[in-house]
């Protein structure tokens, strides 16, 4: 059984779990949004920080570490009381790391840790405490220097053992005490060997080594002096240790820092980030383009046209409109209008879908790409590059899908042709008129029959002087074209409006492709990448 984590504050442990959460909640919204080294890194971090904090807060656990020949393993063999740890000629260089253990029940977490070299003490003052004497971090065994950087990277406390002689180096320096700079909460810096210099040397290197500390991002760490040889600093080291085994709050504040380390980096990589939608302007153009690239133009001169024809059969000169009836109605062309069965493109949440036979204007199609491209990098404009080439594959992608809905959205559109009442009234009227037309023309070969044979001709039918006969055939010969005109040129406004509708229509179904498969999808991008700005504010 691991200890039990609640031993800890529980205030700060639940503070600590809320921003794991967070950071589990950037590790998700970061795939594919994030480079892969800063992803990497966010869950080898998160990884760590859940496992060790499963492991409890009841032992922590502080490596001495150090160079080659700094005394760190006669400094581990004082603090024990032990000789266990190798040292000098016997052991030039520790090898594997070695664990003492305060107390029981750290047999779990040093699995994790994967130490198998342990070694338990009674506890006192220092229960729960699990000290490591690691390889030292100049080795020219790879390995050696590989181990270090593992253990380094999950311990709670560091203990950074250095000498007279090479505390100023810069592998330590540069590689290790830089980089955790942020962690001085949970450093010590002991050093060793301090037999070796008089008072005079001794404050000098102190104060040099402060100084270095502090352009490690290091000044609050106090430098301990110590003696394995002499013991001097020894017990005041024991304290300092128990007593950060007993605030039991090392490996909180060590996940706190890493925590901080790991946003302020984020924050400086994610800067671009902020809560951001589809201006209105961009999404209009690409609605302006869409529609032209549906067939908006064709669309309204062939619903102008269809209208026309079709009021040309309903209110031309019925003589003549054997003649219209041979051309074909323009929205036929287009597959649209017609009362043949259409050919659909399958269903769609239980709907046919009709298909027309509209083809892409090239330059609209060209139209539509530069809109897209404009809306691309409206909303892509400042973000970091990962998340930039992921909305801008997901606007692709939308762009992909757009001709077959821009399609459908113009066999959805209505085509506004209902026939106007006057059709049906000026339709009678020219029946009408083309009756009489054709009574009178009949009269008067009746007449001109009648005389041709020598009959006795019938009494004359007039008004006001005229013959009935003749005042039909030519009343029907001129009204019928002269209201088949005036029919054509209202026909034709009509068509214009229709037109200018249907093109409206088609504009509305339009604009619900694109906020549906361009706009929604891209809004919902941007709200990850807005969740994403936040659980890094929440981390």
């Amino acid at each position: 059984m691991s200890p039990d984590p609640t031993t800890s504050p529980t205030a700060e442990v639940d503070g600590l779990r809320a921003r794991l959460r967070a950071l589990s909640r950037i590790a998700d919204l970061g795939q594919g949004r994030l480079d892969e080294p800063v992803l990497a890194r966010i869950q080898s971090t998160l990884a760590t920080a859940t496992a060790r904090l499963g492991h409890g807060t009841s032992h922590t656990v502080v490596a001495l570490a150090g160079a080659t020949g700094s005394g760190k393993s006669s400094l581990f063999n004082a603090i024990t009381g032990t000789e266990w740890a190798t040292t000098g000629i016997r052991r030039p260089t520790t090898s594997s790391p070695l664990a003492a253990v305060y107390g029981d029940g750290a047999g779990p977490l040093l699995d994790w840790l994967e130490i198998p070299n342990r070694q338990r003490h009674e506890g006192g003052s220092l229960e729960g405490l699990v000290l490591l004497d690691l390889p030292d971090h100049d080795s020219k065994v790879t390995a050696h220097r590989a181990e270090v950087d593992r253990l380094v990277a999950v311990v709670d406390v560091f203990g950074w053992v250095v000498d007279p002689q090479k505390y100023a180096d810069a592998a330590l320096h540069e590689g290790y005490l830089r980089q955790f700079g942020r962690h001085g909460a949970v450093t010590m810096v002991l050093l060793n060997q301090i037999d070796r210099l008089d008072a005079e040397a001794r404050a000098g290197t102190i104060a040099h080594l402060g100084a270095l500390l502090a352009e490690d991002g290091l000044g609050e760490v106090r430098v301990l002096p110590t003696s394995a040889v002499t013991g001097e600093g020894v017990d005041a080291l024991r304290r300092e240790l128990a007593a950060r085994v007993a605030e039991r709050r090392a490996i909180v504040t060590r996940i706190d820092a890493d925590l901080d380390w790991l946003a302020t980096d984020l924050t400086a990589s994610l800067s671009g980030l902020a809560d951001r939608t589809v201006s209105a302007s961009a999404r209009e153009q690409v609605v302006i383009a869409a529609t032209e690239a549906a067939g908006g133009s064709q669309l309204e001169a062939a619903v102008a046209g269809s209208y026309r024809h079709r009021g040309s059969l309903a209110v031309g000169w019925p003589l003549l409109r054997w003649i219209r009836k041979t051309r074909p109605d323009p929205l036929a062309r287009l597959g649209l209008g017609t009362r043949r069965p259409i050919e659909t493109g399958g269903i769609k949440d239980g709907v046919a879908v009709r298909r027309t036979a509209i083809s892409a204007d090239p330059l609209a199609v060209a139209r539509l790409d530069e809109a897209m491209r404009h809306l691309s990098q409206d909303v892509t404009r400042g973000l970091p590059e990962t998340a930039r080439r992921r909305l801008e594959s997901v606007i692709e992608s939308t762009r992909d899908e757009l001709p077959e809905s821009l399609d459908e959205a113009a066999g959805r559109t209505d085509l506004h042709l209902e026939p106007p009442r006057w059709w049906a009234v000026l339709g009678t009227v020219q029946w009408v008129v083309a009756a009489g037309l054709i009574v009178g023309l009949i009269w008067v070969l009746a007449l001109w029959g009648l005389a041709w044979f020598q009959f006795p001709p019938p009494p004359r039918v007039q008004w006001r002087g005229f013959p009935v006969q003749s005042l039909l055939a030519l009343g029907g010969l001129i009204l019928g074209p002269l209201l088949a005109t005036i029919g054509r040129r209202l026909t034709a406004v009509g068509g214009a409006r229709r037109g200018r509708q249907a093109r409206a229509s088609l504009s509305e179904h339009v604009a619900g492709v694109i906020d549906e498969d361009v706009v929604l999808t891209v809004t919902s991008e941007l709200g990850e990448l807005s969740e994403l700005r936040r659980a890094l504010a929440r981390l």
